[in-house]
């Protein structure tokens, strides 16, 4: 009964924020005198048919049509802006293939904007109202806590968020919480509890498992006897905290896995990056086709061989691939390196020294101003490379890599990362250089691509690459 109501509830939280974006959109609609002019009520109307549907879709899969009793608004201002932008670009295809071409896309970004302030601003007032009248003791869920000392934090934060809407009903302490908690809550001990017996003659809500050493057989018990009687089970371990993030149910047909993987799983994020680096590397290829032929032309004229420099690199999970750049070395670069290895100034399988007597003139401005990069554009448009990510190793240094660095090779290599934008890049040592590879995978998310990448324009305009 509680879960069709949740479901009543977030359908018809999803079909406000789509009734929302309809009059967000007639508002949009009616910001300059000269859309007045060639509007047409039934245009309106057909776009409000599809307009509702996208947003009800959207609003569930982003998580907008429920009501979260712990979720911070830095979330729910991130899922409602990816609400609006996903949203006015699926209206802006439409708009398109219908030919309603008076709708510019300007009315689009201001349509865009509406719908996210009144969106996110009525789910914020309503999340506002939801905590007031959870303080107040109404709207609560009764919840049991079988735990050890690993759930006193668990427990402080349910006791001292009133806003969120717990009731602690009573503690089955497995070791460590009686001494905090039997004064002020019911502390039963596991042995002499009879747990089917509790969820059947008590209303509970929620039942929330914390053990650090948790055992499968009685996982396994608890989640049957809660299933029976339709009680959510939770669970928290410190092992599971430390993987929480890289942890989803995988299936194989209809049989479910449970998957840790070391990469992000965030599907619309990483299809949204992918997709963005389609789009951005045609983009580039196309506007700066003039500077290729500029930076080709200056290659041959300054220096024999030819334009382009290509590289076998390791890719993701160790797939090789051609990777192209500018040629910024004279032809025998590679014979010449046995003889400077004794230069290195790099540590590691790295090998880089300053002043390479082996670069060019051309090759000097083109490494310092990152230009010689620009070729790494089809790279990311074939799918062996992103825009951001790990720089694609060669095969001989990852012969030489420890085994906690071969981690590296988990996401799609990139022509910029974090230690690229660095100001003292080559000061670097090596190991640290794997680690803030790692640290990017790790934290990785579309803001910090987005960060990374408005520093490497920075990088290229200062000039300080080397």
């Amino acid at each position: 009964m509680i879960k069709e109501k949740e479901r009543g509830i977030n359908n018809l939280l999803a079909f406000i924020n789509a009734i929302i974006a309809c009059l967000s959109f007639v508002l949009s609609l009616y910001w300059k005198i000269e859309t007045w002019k060639v509007i047409d009520n039934k245009d309106v109307f057909i776009l409000s048919i599809f307009i509702l549907p996208i947003w009800f879709i959207l609003s569930k899969s982003f998580g907008l049509g429920q009501l979260y009793r712990s979720r911070p608004y830095s979330i729910l201002m991130f899922n409602v802006l990816a609400l609006s932008i996903f949203g006015s670009i699926l209206l802006g295809v439409i708009i398109y293939t219908l030919g309603f071409f008076y709708v510019s896309y300007q009315t689009l970004i201001v349509f865009s904007v509406i719908d996210f302030i009144i969106t996110f601003s009525g789910l914020v007032l309503l999340y506002i109202v939801m905590k007031y009248i959870r303080k107040r003791g109404l709207n609560f869920l009764r919840v049991i806590i079988y735990g050890d000392e690993s759930a006193i934090k668990i427990i402080n934060q349910l006791l001292e968020r009133k806003e969120w809407g717990y009731r602690i009903v009573a503690i089955i302490d497995n070791g460590g919480l009686k001494e905090h908690y039997e004064k002020d809550i019911t502390v039963w001990a596991p042995k002499t509890t009879d747990i089917n017996s509790v969820l059947e003659g008590k209303t509970i809500d929620e039942f929330i498992y914390c053990v650090e050493r948790p055992s499968m057989e009685e996982i396994e018990s608890l989640i049957y006897s809660c299933n029976e009687v339709g009680v959510v089970f939770r669970m928290y371990s410190p092992f599971f905290n430390m993987l929480a993030n890289r942890m989803h149910l995988h299936y194989f047909s209809t049989t479910p896995l449970l998957t840790f993987s070391n990469t992000p799983q965030e599907y619309w994020s990483m299809k949204f990056k992918q997709i963005f680096d389609v789009l951005t590397s045609l983009f580039f290829i196309t506007i700066l086709s003039p500077v290729f032929v500029f930076i080709a032309l200056s290659i041959k004229i300054t220096s024999k061989g030819p334009v382009f420099f290509k590289q076998k690199r390791v890719g993701l999970r160790g797939r090789k691939f051609w990777v192209y750049k500018f040629r910024t070395m004279v032809i025998n670069a590679e014979a010449l390196k046995a003889d400077l290895h004794q230069h290195n100034e790099m540590d590691g399988p790295v090998f880089k020294i300053t002043d390479d007597p082996r670069i060019t003139k051309v090759g000097k401005f083109l490494r310092k101003t990152s230009l010689d990069e620009l070729p790494q554009f089809f790279n990311v448009f074939l799918g062996n490379m992103s825009i951001v990510g790990p720089r694609p190793p060669i095969p001989e240094e990852v012969k030489d890599y420890e085994r906690w660095q071969l981690r590296r090779l988990s996401m799609k290599p990139g022509i910029t990362c974090i230690w690229q934008i660095s100001p003292s890049r080559n000061d670097i040592s090596f190991e640290n250089w794997m680690k803030m590879d790692l640290e990017y995978i790790d934290n990785w998310s579309l803001k910090l691509d987005f960060v990374i990448i408005l520093k490497t324009i920075r990088t290229m305009l200062r000039a300080d690459g080397k």
